[in-house]
């Protein structure tokens, strides 16, 4: 083929050397003139492989402790000429510049740097340099030039330099200079978003490892997972291990992260139970279900019970180990998936009958991450900071004071209000042992007032011990109206929670005072759209 190059010579500029060892062989093998500097070099040379060092090309030391190593004339002329012009090989003739026929580059570990904490001294000096210009240099001239521009890509190297005997053509040398360029634009925008600093007017969302996944929103749309960074941490729900089970759709992953969510923020939430278990039941993205005990089997039951009927093919999440008791207790029943911090060896067993059940490993969520959310919207995109963290201000506003024992349960219902689609309304009851639970949830609907009256309360006379007297009524944002008081009211509601900041507060209050209701204004709203 006309197009077909092979590798006469080759530049070696690597951080990590792992992998790298059976490249050099193969190109040494294949008579290629190796050229490289620093730690590489000194790779290469235990590998008993000749290498030319960079400083004999360019006349030049690695110079500013290693910052200045690559950057010549006689190293990108060799790598930028175009074989096929007359001036550019004139040129090349004329400074005694070599060709450079394969570029392979590791850059700084920046990210990892970054996430390890240290210092920024430490952080601005792997901020590759030298590295980043080969990148962008070879891939430019791709007609020419093979970029090899992360050690993820070695295989697709080696498979080359073993199938084709280091011969490349058009589309091998494009496909490479396409990934090439993935790797320096990621690149940039973590540099950009560290120096960025939380300035919203910039943003930079870089999206690798894409995993294309079962379906879209339907099945008859197409969709695809990416992750925000190519760092290792364990601690999102995107690093977490799939340990069994079919693939994920598009509307998996969306309930599997609001079960992660809204299971970890009431763990959090909830401080008065030292050893505690959370549980949360997801159902198209609105938690059915969640309960903190000190158990995990009580938990697992409370939150079933919170609405069976809606926990049928639901995601469930604990906050601890799962175990071959908790594996046991799902029997028949039908859930998609379920995430846990950990499973037992037993409980794997039990749950490998079910050959389709997803099982997902991954830590409890942080109490706070800093995280943004991202929507899109046509022709542009949304973002905003998490609704994370507690509430802290908590007004009586009515004549009946608000029970002081109940302002724990309060919070917990806060967190399981705030997962639920708005308008919202929870209502959240305390167990004699201690332990809290979702009992009633209304969702979704266009004004607050359907949402109290579609609560799930009507169900309160099947779940044996609930007073409705007793528990706590959470609204997301404030109530607009009274008539969602007289509403409460008939369902024999005590006690409600809401940011509170209508312009018909007293309306709401006198009918709380009305209907001898007592209420909390907390000043903070939480819409979840």
């Amino acid at each position: 083929m006309k197009d077909l190059k092979k590798i006469k010579s080759a530049l070696i500029s690597v951080y990590h050397k792992d992998k790298l060892d059976s490249i050099v062989k193969k190109l040494d093998k294949l008579g290629v003139n190796i050229y490289s500097t620093g730690g590489t070099q000194s790779f290469i040379e235990s590998l008993g492989t000749d290498v030319i060092p960079v400083e004999d090309l360019t006349s030049y030391p690695s110079i500013l402790g290693g910052r200045v190593k690559t950057l010549h004339p006689k190293v990108f002329g060799g790598i930028l000429n175009r074989r096929d012009n007359e001036g550019d090989q004139q040129q090349i003739t004329d400074y005694e510049i070599p060709e450079i026929d394969l570029v392979i580059v590791d850059l700084y570990p920046f990210e990892e740097t970054v996430a390890s904490g240290a210092s920024e001294q430490d952080i601005i000096e792997k901020i590759d340099i030298g590295g980043i210009a080969l990148i962008r240099a070879a891939a430019k001239n791709f007609n020419d030039v093979i970029i090899v521009s992360s050690r993820d890509q070695y295989d697709d190297l080696n498979l080359l330099l073993d199938e084709k005997n280091g011969e490349s053509s058009i589309d091998d040398r494009k496909a490479f200079a396409r990934k090439a360029f993935a790797t320096s634009s990621h690149y940039d925008s973590a540099i950009f978003n560290y120096f960025n600093e939380g300035i919203t007017e910039t943003n930079r969302v870089s999206l690798n490892n894409g995993q294309v996944l079962r379906y879209g929103e339907n099945s008859h749309q197409s969709a695809t997972f990416y992750k925000f960074n190519n760092t290792e941490s364990k601690t999102t729900l995107a690093n977490a291990e799939v340990l069994q089970g079919k693939a994920l759709s598009y509307n998996n992953m969306l309930d599997a992260d609001a079960a992660w969510k809204s299971a970890s923020d009431a763990y959090h939430a909830t401080t008065h139970i030292d050893t505690k278990v959370a549980v949360s039941v997801i159902k198209h993205l609105n938690p059915c279900g969640l309960a903190v005990t000190d158990d995990i089997l009580k938990s697992l039951d409370l939150a079933w019970a919170g609405d069976p009927i809606s926990a049928f093919g639901s995601i469930i999440c604990f906050t601890d180990t799962v175990t071959a008791e908790v594996a046991s207790w799902f029997g028949k029943k039908f859930v998609e998936i379920i995430i846990a911090p950990e499973f037992t060896p037993e409980a794997l067993e039990i749950f490998s009958k079910k050959k389709n059940l997803r099982l997902l490993v991954t830590p409890v969520k942080a109490e706070t991450t800093g995280e943004k959310l991202y929507r899109s919207i046509s022709g542009g995109m949304l973002v905003q900071d998490e609704d994370e963290g507690m509430d802290s201000e908590f007004k009586n506003v009515t004549k009946i004071k608000f029970d002081d024992n109940k302002l724990n349960l309060a919070k917990f219902g806060i967190t399981a209000c705030k997962h639920l689609k708005s308008n919202a309304i929870a209502v959240v009851t305390e167990n004699s042992d201690g332990s809290f639970w979702l009992t009633g949830a209304g969702m979704g609907q266009p004004n607050r007032l359907d949402s109290m009256r579609q609560l799930t309360m009507p169900r309160f006379d099947m779940k044996e011990g609930i007073k409705i007297e007793e528990s706590v009524v959470i609204s997301d944002a404030f109530f607009p109206f009274r008539d969602s008081i007289e509403a409460a009211n008939e369902y024999g509601v005590k006690y409600i929670v809401e940011p509170g900041g209508s312009i018909r507060d007293d309306e709401v209050i006198d009918a709380c005072d009305e209907f001898g209701i007592a209420m909390l204004f907390t000043g903070r709203r939480h819409f979840k759209h």
